[in-house]
């Protein structure tokens, strides 16, 4: 199946190719009208990953950017879905949005942070959901690949995952005080309807914005396969955000803005994210609510000194977990952020200096509710808290016309606690990273970096107890037990990346290759240990613990892999094509000895062709996106091997030039065309079949 992806793709990128010289051919008679339209620029991105907004020419690192027309034409249901076309990035935890995740390189959940308008969402809680953005609340999603702690702090170990809300400035159209937008959507996979509506003034020096999304969706259902089509049971959800900004200019120098965010997110999932059961049956789902609120005041001030460009940013995240259990009992887990973050980037000739100082505290406070029959289940702690504080400092040096160097240096203090075991743990860690850039020519640029990272443990890996499942017999349990000496886990990533620039390679064109080849190596990489029911035989007629579950520290954990992109562009054609592969082991000590591994979690290799062309005599651009996962079978010999697959996608997206109709957008897509049924890599459950999309959006 790859060999067609790539043969299609290759074709199709040698099509254009052709095309634009013949294209070239075509337009020497052409009116000055007509070259204007046909002028071939790529959009200039800014990248806001790495703490400071730049264009992403000038950045070193590995960052992946989906803009508002990307969004706009995925029709995603969530964020995670939203960049699962990237390199190297995979979606990951099955077809319930609630429970979806982003795997970066191989790494996912506690190992990737997220961050949401510079704060970050400490939302990561055993298999419960994390992402609660609805993506129309979105101007872009940024992936930074590979660690990532000497800007971020703990977590960024496989990468950071930021959402960048809408401003009152991406509503409001030059010379208005007042903008927004209307929208409907609907998929008849799921029959999901989701409306959403945002709008902003602007009054001198005052600005706000108020916007709202609603997300309804019923079962979906699975691809064809030789026995009938499957309903995806734990699909249905409701999710409802909205999201207010309010902000004044001081000054031309200074602004402050206050930003609160809601989701009320309303579920039936399956009780531990996935199933056994591919079926995924409904006596196997649980009710769930998830109310999460964020509140942010930010004051900056910028311009009026090179010296001074000071952002400062004091947030609050609440998150509370209401869960109805397969046992008829209540389980509730909240967490509660507190956080800070100060940021002044100075600015000489040659030299730029970022200095930082971010601090949050994490409050978990779970209660169980026990079946009276059996009360066998897990137990994490009733409160704990965690503290961190770090410091850290980033300078970038232009030690001449062609040649770019960068440091950064981070010390990092983090303490927690558990009121259950009445024990604590803290630890520092310093992080470091380097970096240098290379303009070799006009049309190549080199990219060399090291960085190094940690993760603190979380409160629930330090402390969780109680039962993890039961085989079946009375008191033959396997259990949860706490270990508070965990330690944390660091990383060190090597890697080398190559962007190549042709401009008139055929025509007025321009064709733009990168290649990044990495290496991560993850000391005392966190995994649960689950010791089962085989290493000790049939059950015993007393009632008594057999079998336990434990998170504790691998020796090493590797990740190393590569990722190859190639655009082109020539007028109204666009094309993409792009490769990720990556690969993993990891080291497991016992009393027998030390073996290595399959890392879990490894994502298939993954081909990505989007071939578009915009009609503008007709205002409309329309393409077609194919994404093709090779088999995964590099896991241990009791493991499942993952088939591969292929998905198409048609798209296009209709905006009328005519007055009448100024300010209508239509964006429609049909979804795995090929009603392809099939799994990603690592889960249980089905992904879902076909799907037609359309998307009416007004904009005023």
């Amino acid at each position: 199946m790859s060999k067609a992806i790539t043969a299609l793709a290759v074709s199709g990128l040698g099509s254009l190719l052709i095309s634009g010289s013949l294209y070239a051919q075509t337009q020497n008679d052409s009116t000055s009208v007509t070259e204007s339209k046909d002028v071939t620029e790529f959009k200039k991105v800014t990248v806001n990953a790495t703490r400071v907004a730049q264009d992403s020419d000038n950045v070193t690192r590995s960052v992946a950017v989906v803009d508002k027309e990307a969004l706009d034409s995925i029709q995603a249901n969530s964020v995670a879905e939203a960049v699962a076309h990237q390199t190297n990035v995979t979606l990951a935890g099955g077809a319930v949005p609630g429970n979806q995740k982003v795997n970066i390189r191989g790494l996912e959940g506690d190992k990737v942070l997220q961050v949401i308008d510079g704060a970050r969402s400490n939302t990561n809680f055993s298999h419960r959901p994390s992402y609660f953005l609805d993506p129309e609340l979105l101007k872009s999603v940024e992936v930074l690949k590979g660690p990532s702690s000497s800007l971020w702090g703990s977590g960024a170990i496989g990468g950071v995952v930021v959402q960048n809300t809408i401003e009152a400035d991406d509503l409001i159209q030059e010379g208005n005080d007042v903008g927004g937008f209307i929208k409907k959507g609907y998929q008849t996979n799921g029959d999901v309807r989701t409306t959403s509506a945002a709008f902003a003034t602007q009054y001198e020096n005052i600005d706000w914005l108020i916007a709202a999304t609603h997300y309804d969706s019923n079962y979906m259902k699975q691809g064809e396969n030789a026995d009938s089509r499957l309903t995806l049971y734990g699909t249905e959800a409701k999710n409802t955000n909205y999201l207010t900004k309010f902000g004044i200019d001081l000054d031309q120098y200074q602004r402050i803005q206050a930003q609160y965010r809601y989701a009320d997110l309303n579920g039936h999932p399956p009780t531990v994210g996935s199933s056994d059961d591919a079926e995924n049956g409904e006596d196997l789902l649980i009710d769930r609510e998830v109310k999460d609120q964020h509140a942010a005041i930010d004051y900056s001030h910028k311009g009026s000194s090179a010296y001074l460009n000071f952002d400062a940013k004091l947030y609050l995240n609440d998150t509370e977990n209401k869960e109805i259990n397969l046992l008829e009992g209540t389980d509730q887990s909240d967490l509660k952020t507190i956080g800070i973050n100060l940021l002044n980037n100075f600015k000489f000739d040659h030299t730029q200096i970022l200095v930082g100082i971010d601090g949050y505290q994490d409050t978990i406070e779970t209660k169980r509710t026990e079946d009276p029959g059996t009360g066998n289940r897990p137990n994490p702690p009733s409160k704990a808290e965690s503290e961190v504080w770090g410091a850290f400092t980033t300078i970038t040096h232009d030690l001449t016309s062609t040649l770019q160097a960068e440091a950064s240096i981070r010390y990092d203090s983090f303490e927690t606690e558990s009121d259950d075991l009445d024990t604590s743990a803290d630890e520092s860690n310093l992080s470091t990273s380097a970096g240098i850039r290379w303009q070799a020519t006009d049309w190549m640029r080199w990219s060399l970096r090291y960085d190094e990272a940690f993760r603190a443990p979380s409160s629930y890996e330090l402390y969780i107890q109680g039962t993890h499942f039961n085989y079946g017999a009375p008191g033959w349990d396997n259990n949860f037990v706490a270990n508070p000496d965990l330690k944390p886990e660091t990383a060190e990533n090597i890697e080398l990346s190559v962007d190549l620039d042709f401009n008139n390679v055929f025509a007025k064109d321009k064709l733009s290759l990168t290649a990044t080849a990495f290496q991560n190596d993850v000391e005392d990489f966190i995994y649960l240990d689950v010791v089962t029911n085989a290493d000790f035989g049939p059950p015993p007629a007393c009632n008594c613990i057999s079998g336990t579950s434990t998170h504790t520290n691998a020796r090493d954990a590797e990740l190393w892999g590569y990722e190859i992109e190639a655009k082109y562009q020539i007028g109204a054609f666009n094309a993409l094509l792009s490769y990720g592969q990556t690969r993993g082991t990891h080291e497991t000590t016992t009393s027998s000895g030390t073996t290595k591994d399959h890392l879990p979690n490894i994502p298939s290799d993954k081909w990505v062709a989007d071939l578009s062309y915009g009609f503008w005599d007709i205002d409309t651009k329309a393409g077609i996106r194919i994404l093709s996962a090779e088999k995964q079978d590099r896991v241990e010999e009791d493991q499942h091997v993952y088939d591969g697959y292929t998905t198409t996608d048609i798209y296009a997206s209709w905006e009328p030039s005519a007055q009448s109709l100024e300010g209508l957008k239509v964006d429609m897509i049909l979804a795995n065309i090929q009603d392809t049924n099939y799994q990603q890599a690592w889960s249980e459950v089905y992904e879902p079949g076909r799907s037609l999309k359309v998307a009416a959006k007004y904009n005023f």
